[in-house]
């Protein structure tokens, strides 16, 4: 499926969601912004997808905002509500989905782009790639909450130091802060990509959907209501077999699928 600015591809279980505007770096303008939320509830729709890689064509992963585009805006709260709005809700829902996310990462991965692979539940970089979170610097804050998580991934003091600072940082600093699930060789980056998918692919579906959302709001629950969540997520999972076939395996003293 196509968009303007966007192309998802299919195949068998995974999605590659592709940021397709090669000739500015995948830069986040109007359209793209639109695309993405029309592409991210084509896959919350979609019930056979599990897996989602999100990627970007050409030697970016997605440069940030366009410039040219913001610069065209009136320096107005509602045109900035208006133009940024449809991207809180497009993050949004690619945070909630119940499929795990992979963002596989090249180049630049700057502002609105940082922004992006923040939703994602893994993220893997080549090690060419760099990273910043630069809105601060013109005199903005950073625009959406996926941001401000970040002291969940790397702690306080190092979410300031990016946030806050703007500076830029190599896949390398970015994996030693937590921020990466691996990084590897440019030329390995679609195999491993592919590899990192396989494996999620393996795990329980509906366990893992349920652990992915349980994590994600473990800091806000008290906990009893963590537990009701946990009790209410593993009802979902066992309406499936994988638990069952699971236990039989074990109880044949076979080997488990992962």
């Amino acid at each position: 499926m196509e968009w303007d600015t966007i192309r998802l591809e299919i195949e068998g279980q995974v999605g590659f969601l592709i940021l397709d505007r090669p000739a500015s770096l995948n830069a986040v303008n109007d359209q793209l912004i639109l695309d993405l939320e029309e592409a991210c509830k084509t896959i919350q729709a979609d019930s056979n997808l599990r897996v989602i890689v999100l990627k970007g064509e050409g030697r970016a992963f997605c440069s940030g905002m366009d410039l040219r585009a913001a610069a065209n805006r009136p320096a107005t709260i509602e045109a900035i509500r208006t133009t940024w709005e449809p991207w809180e809700r497009a993050l949004q829902i690619l945070d909630a989905l119940d499929q795990l996310t992979i963002a596989s990462i090249h180049g630049p991965c700057l502002g609105a782009g940082f922004e992006l692979m923040l939703t994602c539940d893994f993220r893997i970089a080549a090690n060419t790639a760099f990273f910043s979170s630069p809105q601060v610097l013109y005199g903005s804050p950073a625009d959406a909450t996926a941001t401000y998580r970040l002291p969940q991934l790397i702690g306080l003091a190092k979410a300031k130091e990016i946030v806050i600072l703007g500076e830029r940082f190599d896949a390398t600093k970015a994996e030693q802060w937590g921020l990466l699930t691996r990084v590897v060789e440019p030329e390995r980056l679609v195999e491993e990509t592919q590899n990192l998918a396989e494996r999620c692919l393996q795990v329980g579906w509906k366990a893992a959907a349920a652990v992915k959302h349980l994590l994600a709001r473990s800091w806000q629950l008290d906990v009893q209501t963590l537990e009701e969540e946990i009790d209410r997520g593993r009802a979902v999972a066992l309406e499936t077999t994988e638990f069952s076939e699971s236990m039989e395996l074990y109880r044949e003293k076979r080997k488990p699928r992962v």
